[in-house]
Formats: C-alpha cells, structure tokens, sequence
C-alpha cells in the first residue's frame, strides 16, 4: 500500500497558505528576487 502522505517541509505548506492567503509559489518568488542574500537577510524578506 502506497503512503500518500506528503511529509517533510512541503506537509507545512497547506497552513501556510491558509494563514497568509498567498501560494507557496508567491513566498518563493520574493526569496528568488532577494538573491545573492545571505539567509537571515532572506528571512527578513518574508
């Protein structure tokens, strides 16, 4: 029996989604324009 279950980050991304109202594709879209930044600079992105 297959486990379809998505697990790891990605099983975060529906609440995320939810609470925000916008895609995880939108949150991605902000990261890739913010490059070459170091991680926290990317965090503070969001």
């Amino acid at each position: 029996m297959a486990d379809d279950k998505v697990k790891g980050p990605a099983s975060y991304f529906p609440s995320i989604e939810k609470k925000y109202g916008q895609p995880i594709a939108h949150w991605k879209a902000l990261l890739r324009a913010g490059y070459p930044a170091k991680h926290m600079e990317l965090v503070a992105l969001l």
